[in-house]
This record gives structure tokens, sequence and C-alpha cells, in this order.
């Protein structure tokens, strides 16, 4: 059996429009010519964020790659469930991997928190630069799994400025905790959903307490503890296949 080829996906911040063509940004050019190796006439599928896929076909790569836009369609993987991850800063490089694996699973914003146990507040020139990392990692989950809408990072606020800025909307609001009661999702119709995830070493009494008076009800995933690293992603695979576009 034939195993069929994979699409060629590349994002760009630039505008696209269908016959014409255009020279990439370093960052796509760099992306496609030295990372995927395209050469003259690969055909690639581009995106831009703003909801198509646009196929086209590299002229010349390098460094300033030139290629030709041919058609636009509309791009059918995102899910009717919005989902927003609030999750506490997690040490290392765990973070890269919550962010990559909530973005292929269909999140719309994540939301990254300062909670009392988790990594100290950064100054502003490298919460920046952590901001341009994650949505880096973001655009390559995107190229990766098919998405044509990016999700929006957020820059980092703490749990407490957070809670004080939300909004009186239909948000279904969860703060997962492994000792709440078990909770019956099967009675519930969602569409808007916001999952709050704390630290390595869990919240403590007063942020649960804080983040259940601003609306999150406490969700328990199971019997097992999950670290955070898992406890986000996997709130989500079952959300989506409960409310989402998760076949299952």
């Amino acid at each position: 059996m034939n195993r069929k080829a994979r699409v060629i996906r590349c994002y760009t911040g630039q505008s696209l429009n269908p016959a014409s063509e255009l020279e990439l940004d370093k960052r796509s050019s760099h992306h496609l010519s030295t990372v995927l190796r395209a050469r003259s006439g690969t055909v690639v599928e581009l995106f831009n964020g703003d909801g198509h896929n646009y196929a086209s076909e590299v002229l010349a790569p390098g460094k300033k790659t030139r290629v030709a836009v041919h058609s636009v369609s509309a791009c059918h993987t995102e899910s009717t469930l919005r989902i927003t991850l609030v999750q506490a800063i997690a040490r290392g490089d765990k973070m890269d991997g919550i962010i990559q694996k909530a973005t292929e699973l269909g999140v719309s914003t994540i939301q990254p928190i300062y909670t009392k146990q988790s990594i100290a507040r950064l100054d502003n020139k490298r919460e920046e630069k952590k901001v341009a990392h994650w949505q880096a990692i973001s655009i390559s989950a995107c190229e990766q799994c098919g998405r044509c809408l990016l999700p929006i990072v957020e820059n980092p606020q703490s749990l407490n400025d957070y809670l004080t800025t939300l909004d009186t909307s239909d948000t279904q609001r969860f703060i997962l905790s492994p000792t709440a009661q078990a909770s019956n999702l099967s009675a519930m119709q969602l569409s808007d959903i916001a999952l709050l995830v704390g630290p390595e070493s869990g919240f403590d009494e007063d942020e649960l307490a804080a983040s259940k008076t601003a609306g999150f009800t406490e969700l328990q995933l199971g019997p097992r503890v999950l670290r955070t690293e898992t406890a986000g992603p996997a709130a989500i695979a079952i959300m989506q296949a409960r409310f989402g576009d998760i076949v299952i």
C-alpha cells in the first residue's frame, strides 16, 4: 500500500493572495529551505492565521525563498469548542511541551500565570522572550497538526490579577484538583471553557478558594495525581472528546 505523502505546511505572518508571488520572511524562508529542504517546484501549503490554507509552490529556495501562491481554501481543523488553558508556568522546558500539546489539541487561548508555587516572576525582558518562544512553539505545532488559526499566547500575569479581571461571560470555568469530588460532565452542554491548571506543587488553599470565588468549579480527572505537564493536555482531550471535535 502506498503511503500518502505528508503535505509540507509553513506559517508566514505576511499577507497571502491567490495568483500572486512573494518573497517569504526570514523565518519562513529558513523553515522551508533549510529545515524542510524544499526545492524549486516543491508544493507547499502556506497559512498566515486568517483561517485559510494557501496552495503554493516554491519558485526559488534560499535565505529569501520565493513562492507562487496558486489558490486559497477554507480550513476545517478548528474545533467549535473554545478552550482557554490557564496554566501555572512550569519549570524548565515543561511549559514548551504544554504549549505544543495544547495547540495540537485545539485550544483557542493560552494564559500563563504565576502562582505561589510556580517559577518566580520574570523581568519584562525575559518575559517578552518567553512569550515569543512560546508563540514560536505554537506556530510549529500548527504547522504540524494542520491548524490555520494560531492560539493566542497571552502575556503572563499573576493568578490574582487574572481572577480579578475576569468578566461575566458564559465561559464555564474549571480548576483541576486531585481532591475534588468526581464531576458529572455528561449532564452539561459546553461551548466555551476555561481550564485552570496549577504548578508542580499545586495550588495553596487560599488560591483554590479565590479561584472558586471567581467561578471556577473543582474538577477531578480520575484517581491518579497527574503532573502539571500532563493534567492540562489530558483535560483538554477529555473536553474535546465530550464537547468538541475529537471522535472516539
